[in-house]
């Protein structure tokens, strides 16, 4: 059961130690904010705003604790589809349950986004086993849903990263020059941030993978010219093992290697040794070549 808004407000005020004087300030004053911490009182939403600005809360934060850290229907369902394929268990009766769901709630509500759920979760399983192919009905269904939305926002991003594999080159560099020129209203939630930043980066390996090399020229000067997303996408080190992957296929050997073993140093150096060898491995993928990475290959360090 949700909280009231006045309640929520209370908790964070109490958490931070915080008197009805001080949360107020200038805001409200100290009665009322009293009245509507205990329902009696109701306020609008640009004073809500900014009394958790001033007490450093988000509002993200602050619905989330509010509604009693529910999801959306699809956040659920998205949810629900990590837990059934993830650590490679491969639960095909889950995806396909959840599959059903979907498509039962589409015939019941006709909503688009539960039929892209579905082919969403159809698109997970066929994946995993890896040769069936996903009809084209059904892919261009969902290109046509997510060019028809004015902007992108997290279920959007969820419904790409999902379907990227299945989508024609054409449509993933159309993805790719949507998100970045919608760079600055992802960078300023951090989690369609990080969601961008990965999409980018698997077009990025989609692209060097195919040998399309003129396409990652391209991308790669759009990237630069765009300060925001750039800083995201160079925050990652992912970014640099794929730039050392298009360096070494394109006829730059010496430069690919070069930018792997820099890229092997900073993970070790931070621990991050595991990481390391995923990319290793996908180093192996996307060039054919195998360097296996190894922390001893850093003792001298």
């Amino acid at each position: 059961m949700a909280l009231s808004f006045g309640a929520t407000f209370k908790a964070f005020r109490l958490e931070q130690n915080l008197s009805l004087s001080q949360a107020a300030g200038d805001i409200v004053g100290k009665s009322f904010l009293s009245k509507f911490e205990r329902g009696q009182s109701a306020i609008s939403a640009e004073k809500l705003w900014a009394l958790l600005q001033r007490m450093n809360i988000t509002v993200s934060e602050f619905q989330y604790r509010a509604l009693r850290y529910t999801r959306t229907t699809s956040e659920a369902f998205f949810a629900q589809l990590r837990e059934a394929v993830a650590n490679n268990r491969q639960n095909i009766a889950a995806v396909d349950k959840l599959i059903s769901q979907a498509e039962i709630r589409f015939n019941q509500t006709r909503l688009p986004t539960d039929r892209v759920n579905a082919i969403a979760a159809r698109a997970i399983k066929y994946t995993i086993l890896n040769g069936q192919k996903l009809p084209q009905d059904q892919i261009d269904y969902v290109a046509d849903y997510l060019f028809r939305a004015e902007e992108w926002r997290s279920y959007h991003l969820q419904v790409i990263s999902y379907m990227l594999i299945y989508l024609a080159d054409a449509t993933r560099r159309q993805i790719a020059q949507t998100l970045i020129t919608q760079a600055s209203k992802f960078q300023a939630i951090a989690g369609n941030r990080e969601q961008a930043t990965e999409i980018l980066l698997n077009i990025l390996a989609l692209m060097i993978r195919d040998r399309h090399f003129q396409e990652v020229t391209e991308m790669l000067g759009l990237l630069a010219k765009n300060s925001g997303i750039q800083a995201s996408l160079t925050s990652s080190i992912a970014f640099y093992a794929l730039k050392s992957a298009y360096w070494f296929v394109s006829g730059e050997e010496a430069r690919g290697r070069s930018e792997l073993q820099w890229v092997f140093q900073t993970l070790h150096h931070l621990g991050e040794d595991e990481y390391a060898q995923a990319l290793s491995h996908q180093w192996y993928q996307l060039t054919r070549q195998r360097i296996d990475y190894s922390p001893d290959m850093f003792d001298q360090d």
